[in-house]
């Protein structure tokens, strides 16, 4: 049976409503995506009180969302509110207007609880064993220090990018006096967490300032893939980055390439937080996750139903499956096509002189090589690329995904047309491509002897002897169309290989 889930975050900034679909294979979706700026917090700084517009604004944005979900059909709502209500002093008052008007379940969440849930939608969809992750809201930032990919330490300060300007009038051009004195506040309070020192590790966000940030670092890079999930740079790029905006006014900013318009007034509090902990834990590099609270939200109920623990063991693996549950591929022959691909590999390693890593590539692109056919069966190993090459796989860097996308596109051959696109020649380099000739010269044989998807071919046993690789079918049939169909590969082994191939 399929089911829709909502999940709202209300936020000291934004409101934002995602729509995932769970189906009945148990393969899940994202199906919408809404976000509205409320700017909750603002005006809290004195009174400690919601003011009357900034309730109405989010009151108003929550009826869409209600909207929203009666028109999907939404079967489970989901929604927390962050920072500025569990501040305010009038924050129950403000969810009793909430469900009034809206119906929605809305319901206020601690410090912890939302760094818990940051922690589990970056940790389920980001490979780090050992991190600092940082979610920075309009009214707060959640720190949470992350090793084994377990969380040890977990600290929510009370100030974000909105509460943060308001406090320091950051909202145009910002003095030296004024940096000074917001840096030293920031620093003041995260000196009083000793385990944040001196770290080393990544440092990994999630949230609006930490997005727009990968944005404006991809901008100035012409980086050519816009996903900010995984994104990674060093922290020199981000300093310089930073020096930057503080030199500009508002004007500037909301022309600044790759910043949101609407995030202009607030950059500067909000990146200068980042600095500060940054500078403090020594981190190695900054990696931006698009994942946090509401995908943290989703997982939890999600998992709850398929395994004791919210932590999914082997993300990349998870989230491959979920792509060919979703494209309701043919579990039972992508699965023995990377069993037969996965054999050669470890068999024949002594001549293809390819990495551990690199088996995960091809076990990837193994299970993935024909969900192309979801859109049309002829010509689907490229409808397989594009698919792979955009699928929300996690675990893997942007380049080893275009690396995926080239080898499960490549399953019948390779073609001079995936050289040619720019977004595969700007990513892979000659080593790259050497690396997917081989890998997609596996799996072009592993695909050849399941060629009538009856599993004909059990097992095979590769061997090496002198210039010769022996490839032994494990059957009890003739399989004489699986045989002539490997047959055809051999002088593509040839080339690649430098090895003539037999097959018995």
């Amino acid at each position: 049976m399929t089911e829709r889930v909502a999940i709202i975050d209300l936020g000291s900034n934004s409101a934002r409503l995602i729509v995932m679909t769970i189906y009945h294979n148990g393969a899940y979706n994202l199906v919408y995506n809404q976000k509205e700026s409320v700017r909750m917090s603002e005006g809290m700084l004195e009174s400690g009180v919601l003011t009357r517009d900034a309730m109405w604004r989010a009151i108003g944005t929550l009826k869409v969302f209600a909207h929203m979900c009666e028109l999907i059909k939404v079967d489970k709502i989901l929604a927390v509110a962050t920072a500025a209500v569990r501040n305010a002093k009038n924050g129950a008052e403000f969810i009793d207007l909430v469900h009034q008007h809206t119906g929605i379940p809305l319901r206020v969440i601690s410090g912890e609880a939302e760094a818990r849930l940051g922690y589990t939608g970056i940790i389920n969809t980001i490979d780090v064993e050992n991190a600092l992750l940082f979610d920075l809201g309009g009214g707060s930032t959640e720190i949470t220090l992350v090793k084994n990919r377990r969380p040890v330490e977990v600290f929510s300060l009370p100030f974000g990018a909105v509460n943060l300007t308001e406090k320091f009038d950051s909202q145009d051009k910002i003095s030296d006096c004024q940096l000074t004195a917001m840096r030293d506040y920031i620093m003041k309070r995260l000196e009083r967490l000793p385990w944040l020192k001196r770290l080393g590790l990544p440092l990994v966000g999630v949230g609006g300032t930490a997005r727009n940030i990968a944005k404006m670092d991809q901008k100035y890079k012409h980086y050519p893939f816009p996903k900010v999930h995984n994104y990674r740079f060093g922290a020199m790029a981000f300093e310089e980055l930073w020096r930057e905006l503080n030199r500009t006014n508002l004007s500037q900013r909301r022309k600044y390439p790759g910043l949101s318009s609407e995030r202009a007034d607030i950059i500067i509090a909000g990146t200068t937080i980042v600095k500060s902990l940054l500078e403090l834990s020594q981190a190695s590099q900054i990696i931006v996750s698009g994942c946090g609270v509401r995908e943290g939200m989703f997982l939890e109920y999600y998992l709850s139903k398929q395994q004791s623990s919210v932590i999914i063991p082997d993300i990349l693996l998870h989230s491959t499956r979920n792509m060919l549950l979703f494209y309701k591929g043919n579990e039972a022959h992508a699965e023995h096509v990377a069993k037969l691909a996965e054999t050669m590999f470890d068999k024949w390693q002594s001549i293809l002189r390819l990495s551990v890593r690199d088996r995960r590539l091809l076990r990837v692109a193994a299970l993935l090589h024909d969900i192309g056919i979801t859109i049309n069966y002829y010509d689907h190993a490229r409808h397989s690329a594009y698919l792979v090459e955009n699928a929300r796989l996690f675990g893997l860097t942007h380049r080893e995904q275009m690396l995926a996308a080239v080898v499960a596109g490549w399953h019948n051959g390779p073609a001079a047309k995936y050289v040619r696109n720019k977004i595969y020649s700007e990513f892979l380099d000659q080593n790259n491509w050497q690396t997917a000739r081989k890998l997609s010269l596996l799996l072009a044989l592993a695909e050849s002897l399941e060629t009538t998807e009856l599993g004909l071919v059990q097992d095979v046993e590769p061997t090496i002897t002198g210039n010769q690789a022996t490839l032994k079918l494990i059957t009890r049939d003739p399989v004489s169309i699986e045989r002539q169909a490997a047959v055809q590969h051999r002088k593509w082994f040839k080339k690649e290989l430098g090895f003539e191939l037999i097959i018995e």
